[in-house]
């Protein structure tokens, strides 16, 4: 029996018929997982359980119960060391869980290990992670990207159905796109972000990878909710999974004209079908008119705010109140040398780059500027959500870049053009809090391309609705794959 690459409701069932007990299914997939230790997806796998007693996780009312997941390593778990993929937290123990795992756990979920990312969220290739790079499943001389790379992974291998992820640029919807899966962020505060290791907090977003949207819907539903724990969570109701087939008649999809002209080859003509297809189905697609030179500003906004946040968020990592000590004369030394010790040199590069900006003679030329172009950002997609329901953008212009196309190039050391944006479009999402998912869409050379669906801020149930209406459409074919 395949029991690899199956969905959340496809186990259930299997448990359901008692075709396989939840021990055997736990069993076949951590055996799995120990023979692929070494592709370094995992920081952390969990201790061997004991599996006969696995079977009283399961619940047939409770689809989640006995599922087996996995947590990305910024995630507290008080059984499991948390290091965020850094060198400095390699030997942090979480005193207790993040809210979405408790929630997990509630559900009987099975966690099975931490999986590896882009030291403390920084990266966009899976390549700086304390514990070594995670190449993409399909081509071992790609990247899997990142930060998110370690759960993209899991869930394209098919060892567990769901992984969560967190996403502060586009760390959960790129990798989705190189690896071929499902990989959502909800609108901003919808899932809590206690206990999570931040990299940017006005811009960190929580979210899964899944198979389908189906099970998006599903882990959705069991962990949204308000926490007065975090002081960003909002009340956004969930209650997507028997809703994800509703999608209204005539809803208005768009795309960005600046954005659609740089799209070309076999990836423009999937999209034209695409259109096509969705026009013969009675809803609209409408050209969106967005202002080209917010657009060349994204890439310079997000480092601006990103890297100022990360070095005032990380203050503490300084091998005194948190961290690994390397011991010098007194507390200031043993503070350098803890910091040059403990991070890599991109995060080093990040927090020089972020420093800088937070010198008072910097801050209202630097950070306060780039705070009031996001702000122009958020308006200009407002008004682009005046026209449309659904704003489809390009995740990736190509399927996912080689190793060695990337090393050494982070995203302060690319050559700008006059389409260098479209590398950073995402972030267009982090910069508001709006809902944005990507699912696979086509092949190129045996490797996948994904699309990105996004909706204004609080209509999670509308961009999953048209996320599962567009996944039942690259189902059916018909687009361009080799």
């Amino acid at each position: 029996m395949q029991l690899l690459g199956l969905t959340i409701t496809e186990i259930h069932k299997l448990y359901q018929s008692k075709t396989i007990s939840v021990g055997d299914y736990i069993k076949a997939v951590y055996q799995a997982m120990q023979k692929d230790f070494a592709s370094n997806f995992l920081v952390t796998i969990c201790e061997e359980p004991d599996y006969s007693k696995l079977e009283q996780y399961f619940d047939k009312d409770n689809i989640l119960s006995g599922i087996p997941y996995l947590a990305k390593d910024n995630f507290w778990t008080m059984d499991l060391r948390t290091t965020a993929g850094s060198k400095i937290l390699s030997n942090f123990q979480p005193t207790e869980d993040s809210t979405v795992i408790k929630k997990l756990r509630d559900k009987s979920t099975v966690l099975l290990g931490k999986t590896t990312l882009d030291e403390l969220g920084m990266g966009g290739t899976g390549l700086f992670g304390f514990n070594g790079k995670v190449a993409n499943p399909f081509d071992t001389t790609r990247i899997a990207g990142g930060s998110s790379s370690g759960s993209a992974y899991a869930v394209a291998k098919g060892y567990v159905p769901f992984a969560t992820g967190s996403d502060t640029g586009d760390s959960i919807r790129k990798p989705a796109s190189f690896v071929g899966v499902v990989g959502f962020k909800p609108t901003y505060g919808s899932l809590s972000r206690y206990g999570v290791i931040p990299y940017a907090p006005s811009l960190d977003h929580l979210g899964y990878f899944t198979r389908n949207v189906e099970d998006m819907a599903l882990v959705c539903d069991a962990t949204y909710g308000f926490d007065k724990k975090d002081f960003t969570s909002i009340a956004n109701p969930a209650d997507f999974a028997s809703h994800l087939n509703d999608l209204h008649k005539n809803a208005k999809f768009g795309y960005i004209k600046d954005v659609q002209k740089y799209i070309d080859g076999k990836l423009a003509k999937a999209y034209e079908k695409l259109y096509q297809k969705i026009k013969a189905d009675g809803h609209e697609v409408i050209e969106i008119d967005f202002s080209k030179k917010l657009l060349d500003a994204l890439p310079a906004v997000y480092m601006m705010i990103s890297f100022s946040e990360a070095v005032s968020t990380h203050s503490n990592l300084d091998g005194i109140n948190f961290g690994e000590r390397v011991e010098g004369k007194d507390y200031i030394e043993t503070i350098k040398k803890s910091r040059a010790s403990g991070f890599g040199m991109n995060v080093k590069k990040r927090f020089v780059i972020g420093s800088y900006q937070l010198r008072k003679e910097n801050q209202e030329l630097l950070l306060a500027k780039s705070k009031k172009v996001r702000t122009l950002i958020i308006k200009e997609l407002q008004k682009a959500y005046e026209l449309v329901d659904i704003l489809i953008l390009p995740p990736a212009l190509d399927i996912a870049p080689k190793i060695s196309e990337v090393v050494g190039v982070d995203v302060e050391d690319r050559q700008d053009d006059e389409k260098v944006f479209l590398q950073d479009l995402l972030i267009l999402a982090n910069f508001n809090g709006m809902p944005s998912i990507t699912i696979p869409f086509i092949k190129k050379e045996e490797m996948p391309i994904g699309i990105n669906l996004n909706a204004k801020p609080t209509a999670d149930l509308l961009v999953l609705q048209a996320a599962k209406y567009v996944e039942g459409l690259v189902q059916q074919g018909g687009f361009a794959n080799d």
